[in-house]
């Protein structure tokens, strides 16, 4: 199916007159809007070039996609304001047009130079990162689709299997400058027109596979899962969340006691190359603990005398637990212990302190907020002196409700049964299973003291935080909660002792761990852990069976690919071989493909140290021109309109480990115990 591509003012003038109001479907949660939306998908996009001489960027050409019939085509700001007030002589005043932008907080920046938007016409998660914005008394709505798949467009329009994929960025040759009065290629024309009705085609098909349309499709890709968790804990007991939420201390404790997964290096391997390097990665991880363990199911309460005595008595009763401890003369245990737990992140008042490239080694004192999970872990691994309860609260312990766990099962059972499915259907489903399954814990773990942000077109900070009481701000998140915030917490301890119980197995061969993988040296015996993982998952029902009949269980650790050769420099900075030659990496910051192609060039893992700059894999970084209005620019006797904009340019990452930790890992303890380990 081909859009026919036109300009402005062909469009016809009476095509979206003719277009319905969108029903709403029955029983499908979230089609609640008082607007009357016209029953069509469009999508809008810009192409940016570099000003020449400046760091700024301009708009040279535009696309705005109606359906699948017509693609608008423009190359100046004042194309688009013409088109804009022909769409509003047609809209009615109560209709309004849904817009999709992937990546709507770049296109937003260059959006101001037409348009004076009103702060309660933008809707910002975060500082520049912009959910949704209307334009005319919401006669225009523009939604971000990279939020709602949580995917690059490529990927989007790859996942959906639509007709009109994106095309190559490298034929596009992003890096060519181009003006509003360069003639575009035909190439370059329909790279252009596939960006925006591939969006729409992807869009109406997700639609149609969810069942969902413009008003109920959520925003956001984990608005997915926050519609079945809903309808799930509907099942459940409605006074259930009410009664056990935290009050405002509460929630500061429980802020304290969060932390993510686990990811470190073994300081005694930075820096080595190693071989024949295993990894063992934990199935399903977060969703095996929502299945398997006990979460805080009451009310949380106050130990009115923390002392460390009444804090032991509660985790001895099988409570769970969240207290704040102070400790003196901190030591590890095992001084060639490779991996503490103790993160200085969640130590406060630290004094003289001792670190692991952010874990504690030793302190002569500080304070730290934990669970009775963590905490059983941080008594394994670390001596003190003295020890003092600080603050403390306790819940009794319970299963998560069933229809909340039932749905995290239904998940992993379509993820299982699809896996290595052809057919786009399937796909499709299999993927969506996998992003679900993964969002439930994040959904837990939402921070419910959100302040909303407010954006104001003329400031010099366009991104503030009105002042807000923070328990209004509280109460009022929690009226419309369904799942309690402290449940998220235990997720990730649950997590992280589970993770920790890898590592005591692998010992001082443990190389590196992120979240739910352990990388180990020589051979590691994983059958008496997994028999009671997989005990334990055959009583929740937390199992699965594949296409070909094998049956799979939550919670295992299953062998990955051994590496012929791996090197790690720290924290999320490793680089691997494969027996066939092929080499990987995984440093943030770096583009994975580019970033193995560039250091296989540059000699390999030997090539890996501190200093090393990855140019072609750093990616590119944002310049912001927070401009007020718009000026004309002269090239060339042509006439160019710069607005606010966003110039994206080239940026390079080097490898670097902070001074703390080199000194660390030059300490002459730790590079004898490195060459005896790789004798």
């Amino acid at each position: 199916m081909s859009s026919r591509i036109i300009t402005w003012d062909q469009l016809p003038a009476r095509y979206l007159a003719r277009i319905p109001v969108q029903k709403n479907r029955a029983g499908n949660i979230g089609a609640r809007s008082a607007r009357k939306y016209l029953d069509i998908i469009t999508a809008f996009d810009i192409e940016t070039s570099r000003v020449p001489g400046t760091e700024e960027a301009g708009m040279y050409v535009w696309q705005w996609q109606f359906g699948l019939d017509y693609t608008v085509m423009g190359r100046t700001w004042e194309e688009l304001r013409h088109l804009i007030d022909r769409l509003l002589e047609i809209l009615p005043e109560d209709r309004t047009l849904l817009v999709l932008v992937h990546n709507l907080s770049y296109e937003f920046v260059f959006l101001q130079t037409i348009y004076h938007f009103d702060p309660s016409e933008v809707f910002a998660v975060d500082r520049r990162k912009i959910l949704k914005c209307s334009m005319h008394h919401r006669r225009l709505e523009f939604r971000c689709t990279y939020l709602h798949s949580n995917m690059s467009l490529a990927a989007y329009l790859r996942k959906m299997g639509v007709e009109h994929q994106k095309l190559s960025g490298d034929d596009f040759d992003y890096n060519k400058t181009r003006f509003p009065w360069t003639e575009l290629t035909p190439l370059e024309i329909e790279y252009c027109q596939n960006d925006v009705l591939g969006l729409v085609e992807a869009y109406s098909e997700q639609c149609r596979r969810d069942r969902d349309n413009i008003q109920s499709s959520p925003l956001t890709s984990t608005g997915y899962v926050r519609r079945d968790a809903k309808r799930a804990m509907r099942l459940a007991s409605r006074y259930l969340v009410p009664g056990i939420q935290p009050d405002l201390e509460q929630y500061r404790l429980l802020r304290e006691v969060f932390r993510g997964g686990n990811t470190h290096a073994n300081r005694y391997y930075v820096g080595s190359i190693l071989r024949d390097v295993r990894s063992a990665d934990r199935s399903s991880s977060y969703p095996d603990v929502i299945c398997n363990r006990q979460f805080p199911m009451t009310k949380m309460r106050w130990i009115q005398n923390p002392t460390i005595k009444n804090i032991r008595y509660h985790i001895k009763a099988g409570h769970a637990v969240a207290f704040r401890v102070a400790l003196w003369d901190v030591d590890m245990r095992d001084p060639y212990d490779g991996f503490p737990y103790l993160p200085r992140s969640k130590c406060y008042n630290i004094i003289d302190g001792v670190f692991d490239n952010g874990r504690v080694l030793r302190a002569a004192y500080l304070e730290t907020s934990c669970t009775d999970v963590d905490w059983l872990i941080i008594s394994r691994q670390y001596t003190w002196k003295h020890i003092k309860g600080v603050q403390a609260m306790w819940a009794h312990y319970g299963p998560l409700p069933r229809p909340l766990v039932l749905t995290t099962i239904e998940y992993y059972e379509i993820k299982t049964r699809l896996k290595g499915a052809d057919d786009a259907d399937s796909k499709y489903l299999y993927a969506r299973a996998k992003e679900l399954l993964n969002s439930l814990y994040g959904m837990m773990a939402q921070d419910p003291l959100k302040f909303n942000i407010q954006f104001l077109q003329d400031a010099e900070d366009q991104y503030q935080i009105p002042e807000q009481d923070p328990e209004a701000v509280l109460a009022a998140y929690q009226k419309r909660a369904f799942l309690a915030y402290q449940w998220g917490c235990w997720v990730t301890s649950w997590s992280r002792a589970e993770l920790q119980s890898g590592l005591d197995l692998a010992g001082h061969n443990a190389v590196y761990c992120d979240t739910d993988s352990v990388k180990y040296l020589h051979d590691v015996d994983w059958t008496e852990y997994n028999e009671a993982r997989i005990q334990a998952s055959l009583e929740s029902g937390a199992h699965a069976t594949d296409a070909l009949g094998e049956e799979h269980f939550m919670g295992v650790y299953e062998q990955e690919q051994t590496y012929s050769t791996f090197k790690t420099m720290g924290a999320k900075k490793y680089a691997y071989t494969y027996p066939d030659g092929s080499l990987g990496i995984t440093i943030a910051g770096v583009n994975k493909r580019k970033g193995a192609e560039e250091l296989a060039r540059a000699g390999g893992l030997e090539a890996m140290e501190n200093g090393f700059t990855f140019v072609e894999a750093g990616g590119l970084e944002s310049v912001y021109n927070d401009t007020q209005g718009s000026r004309w620019v002269e090239i060339d006797g042509h006439r160019w309109e710069i607005g606010p904009n966003i110039y994206l340019r080239p940026s390079t990452y080097t490898l670097g480990q902070t001074e703390d930790y080199l000194r660390l890992l030059r300490d002459p303890c730790i590079i004898e115990q490195i060459r005896r380990r790789m004798r």
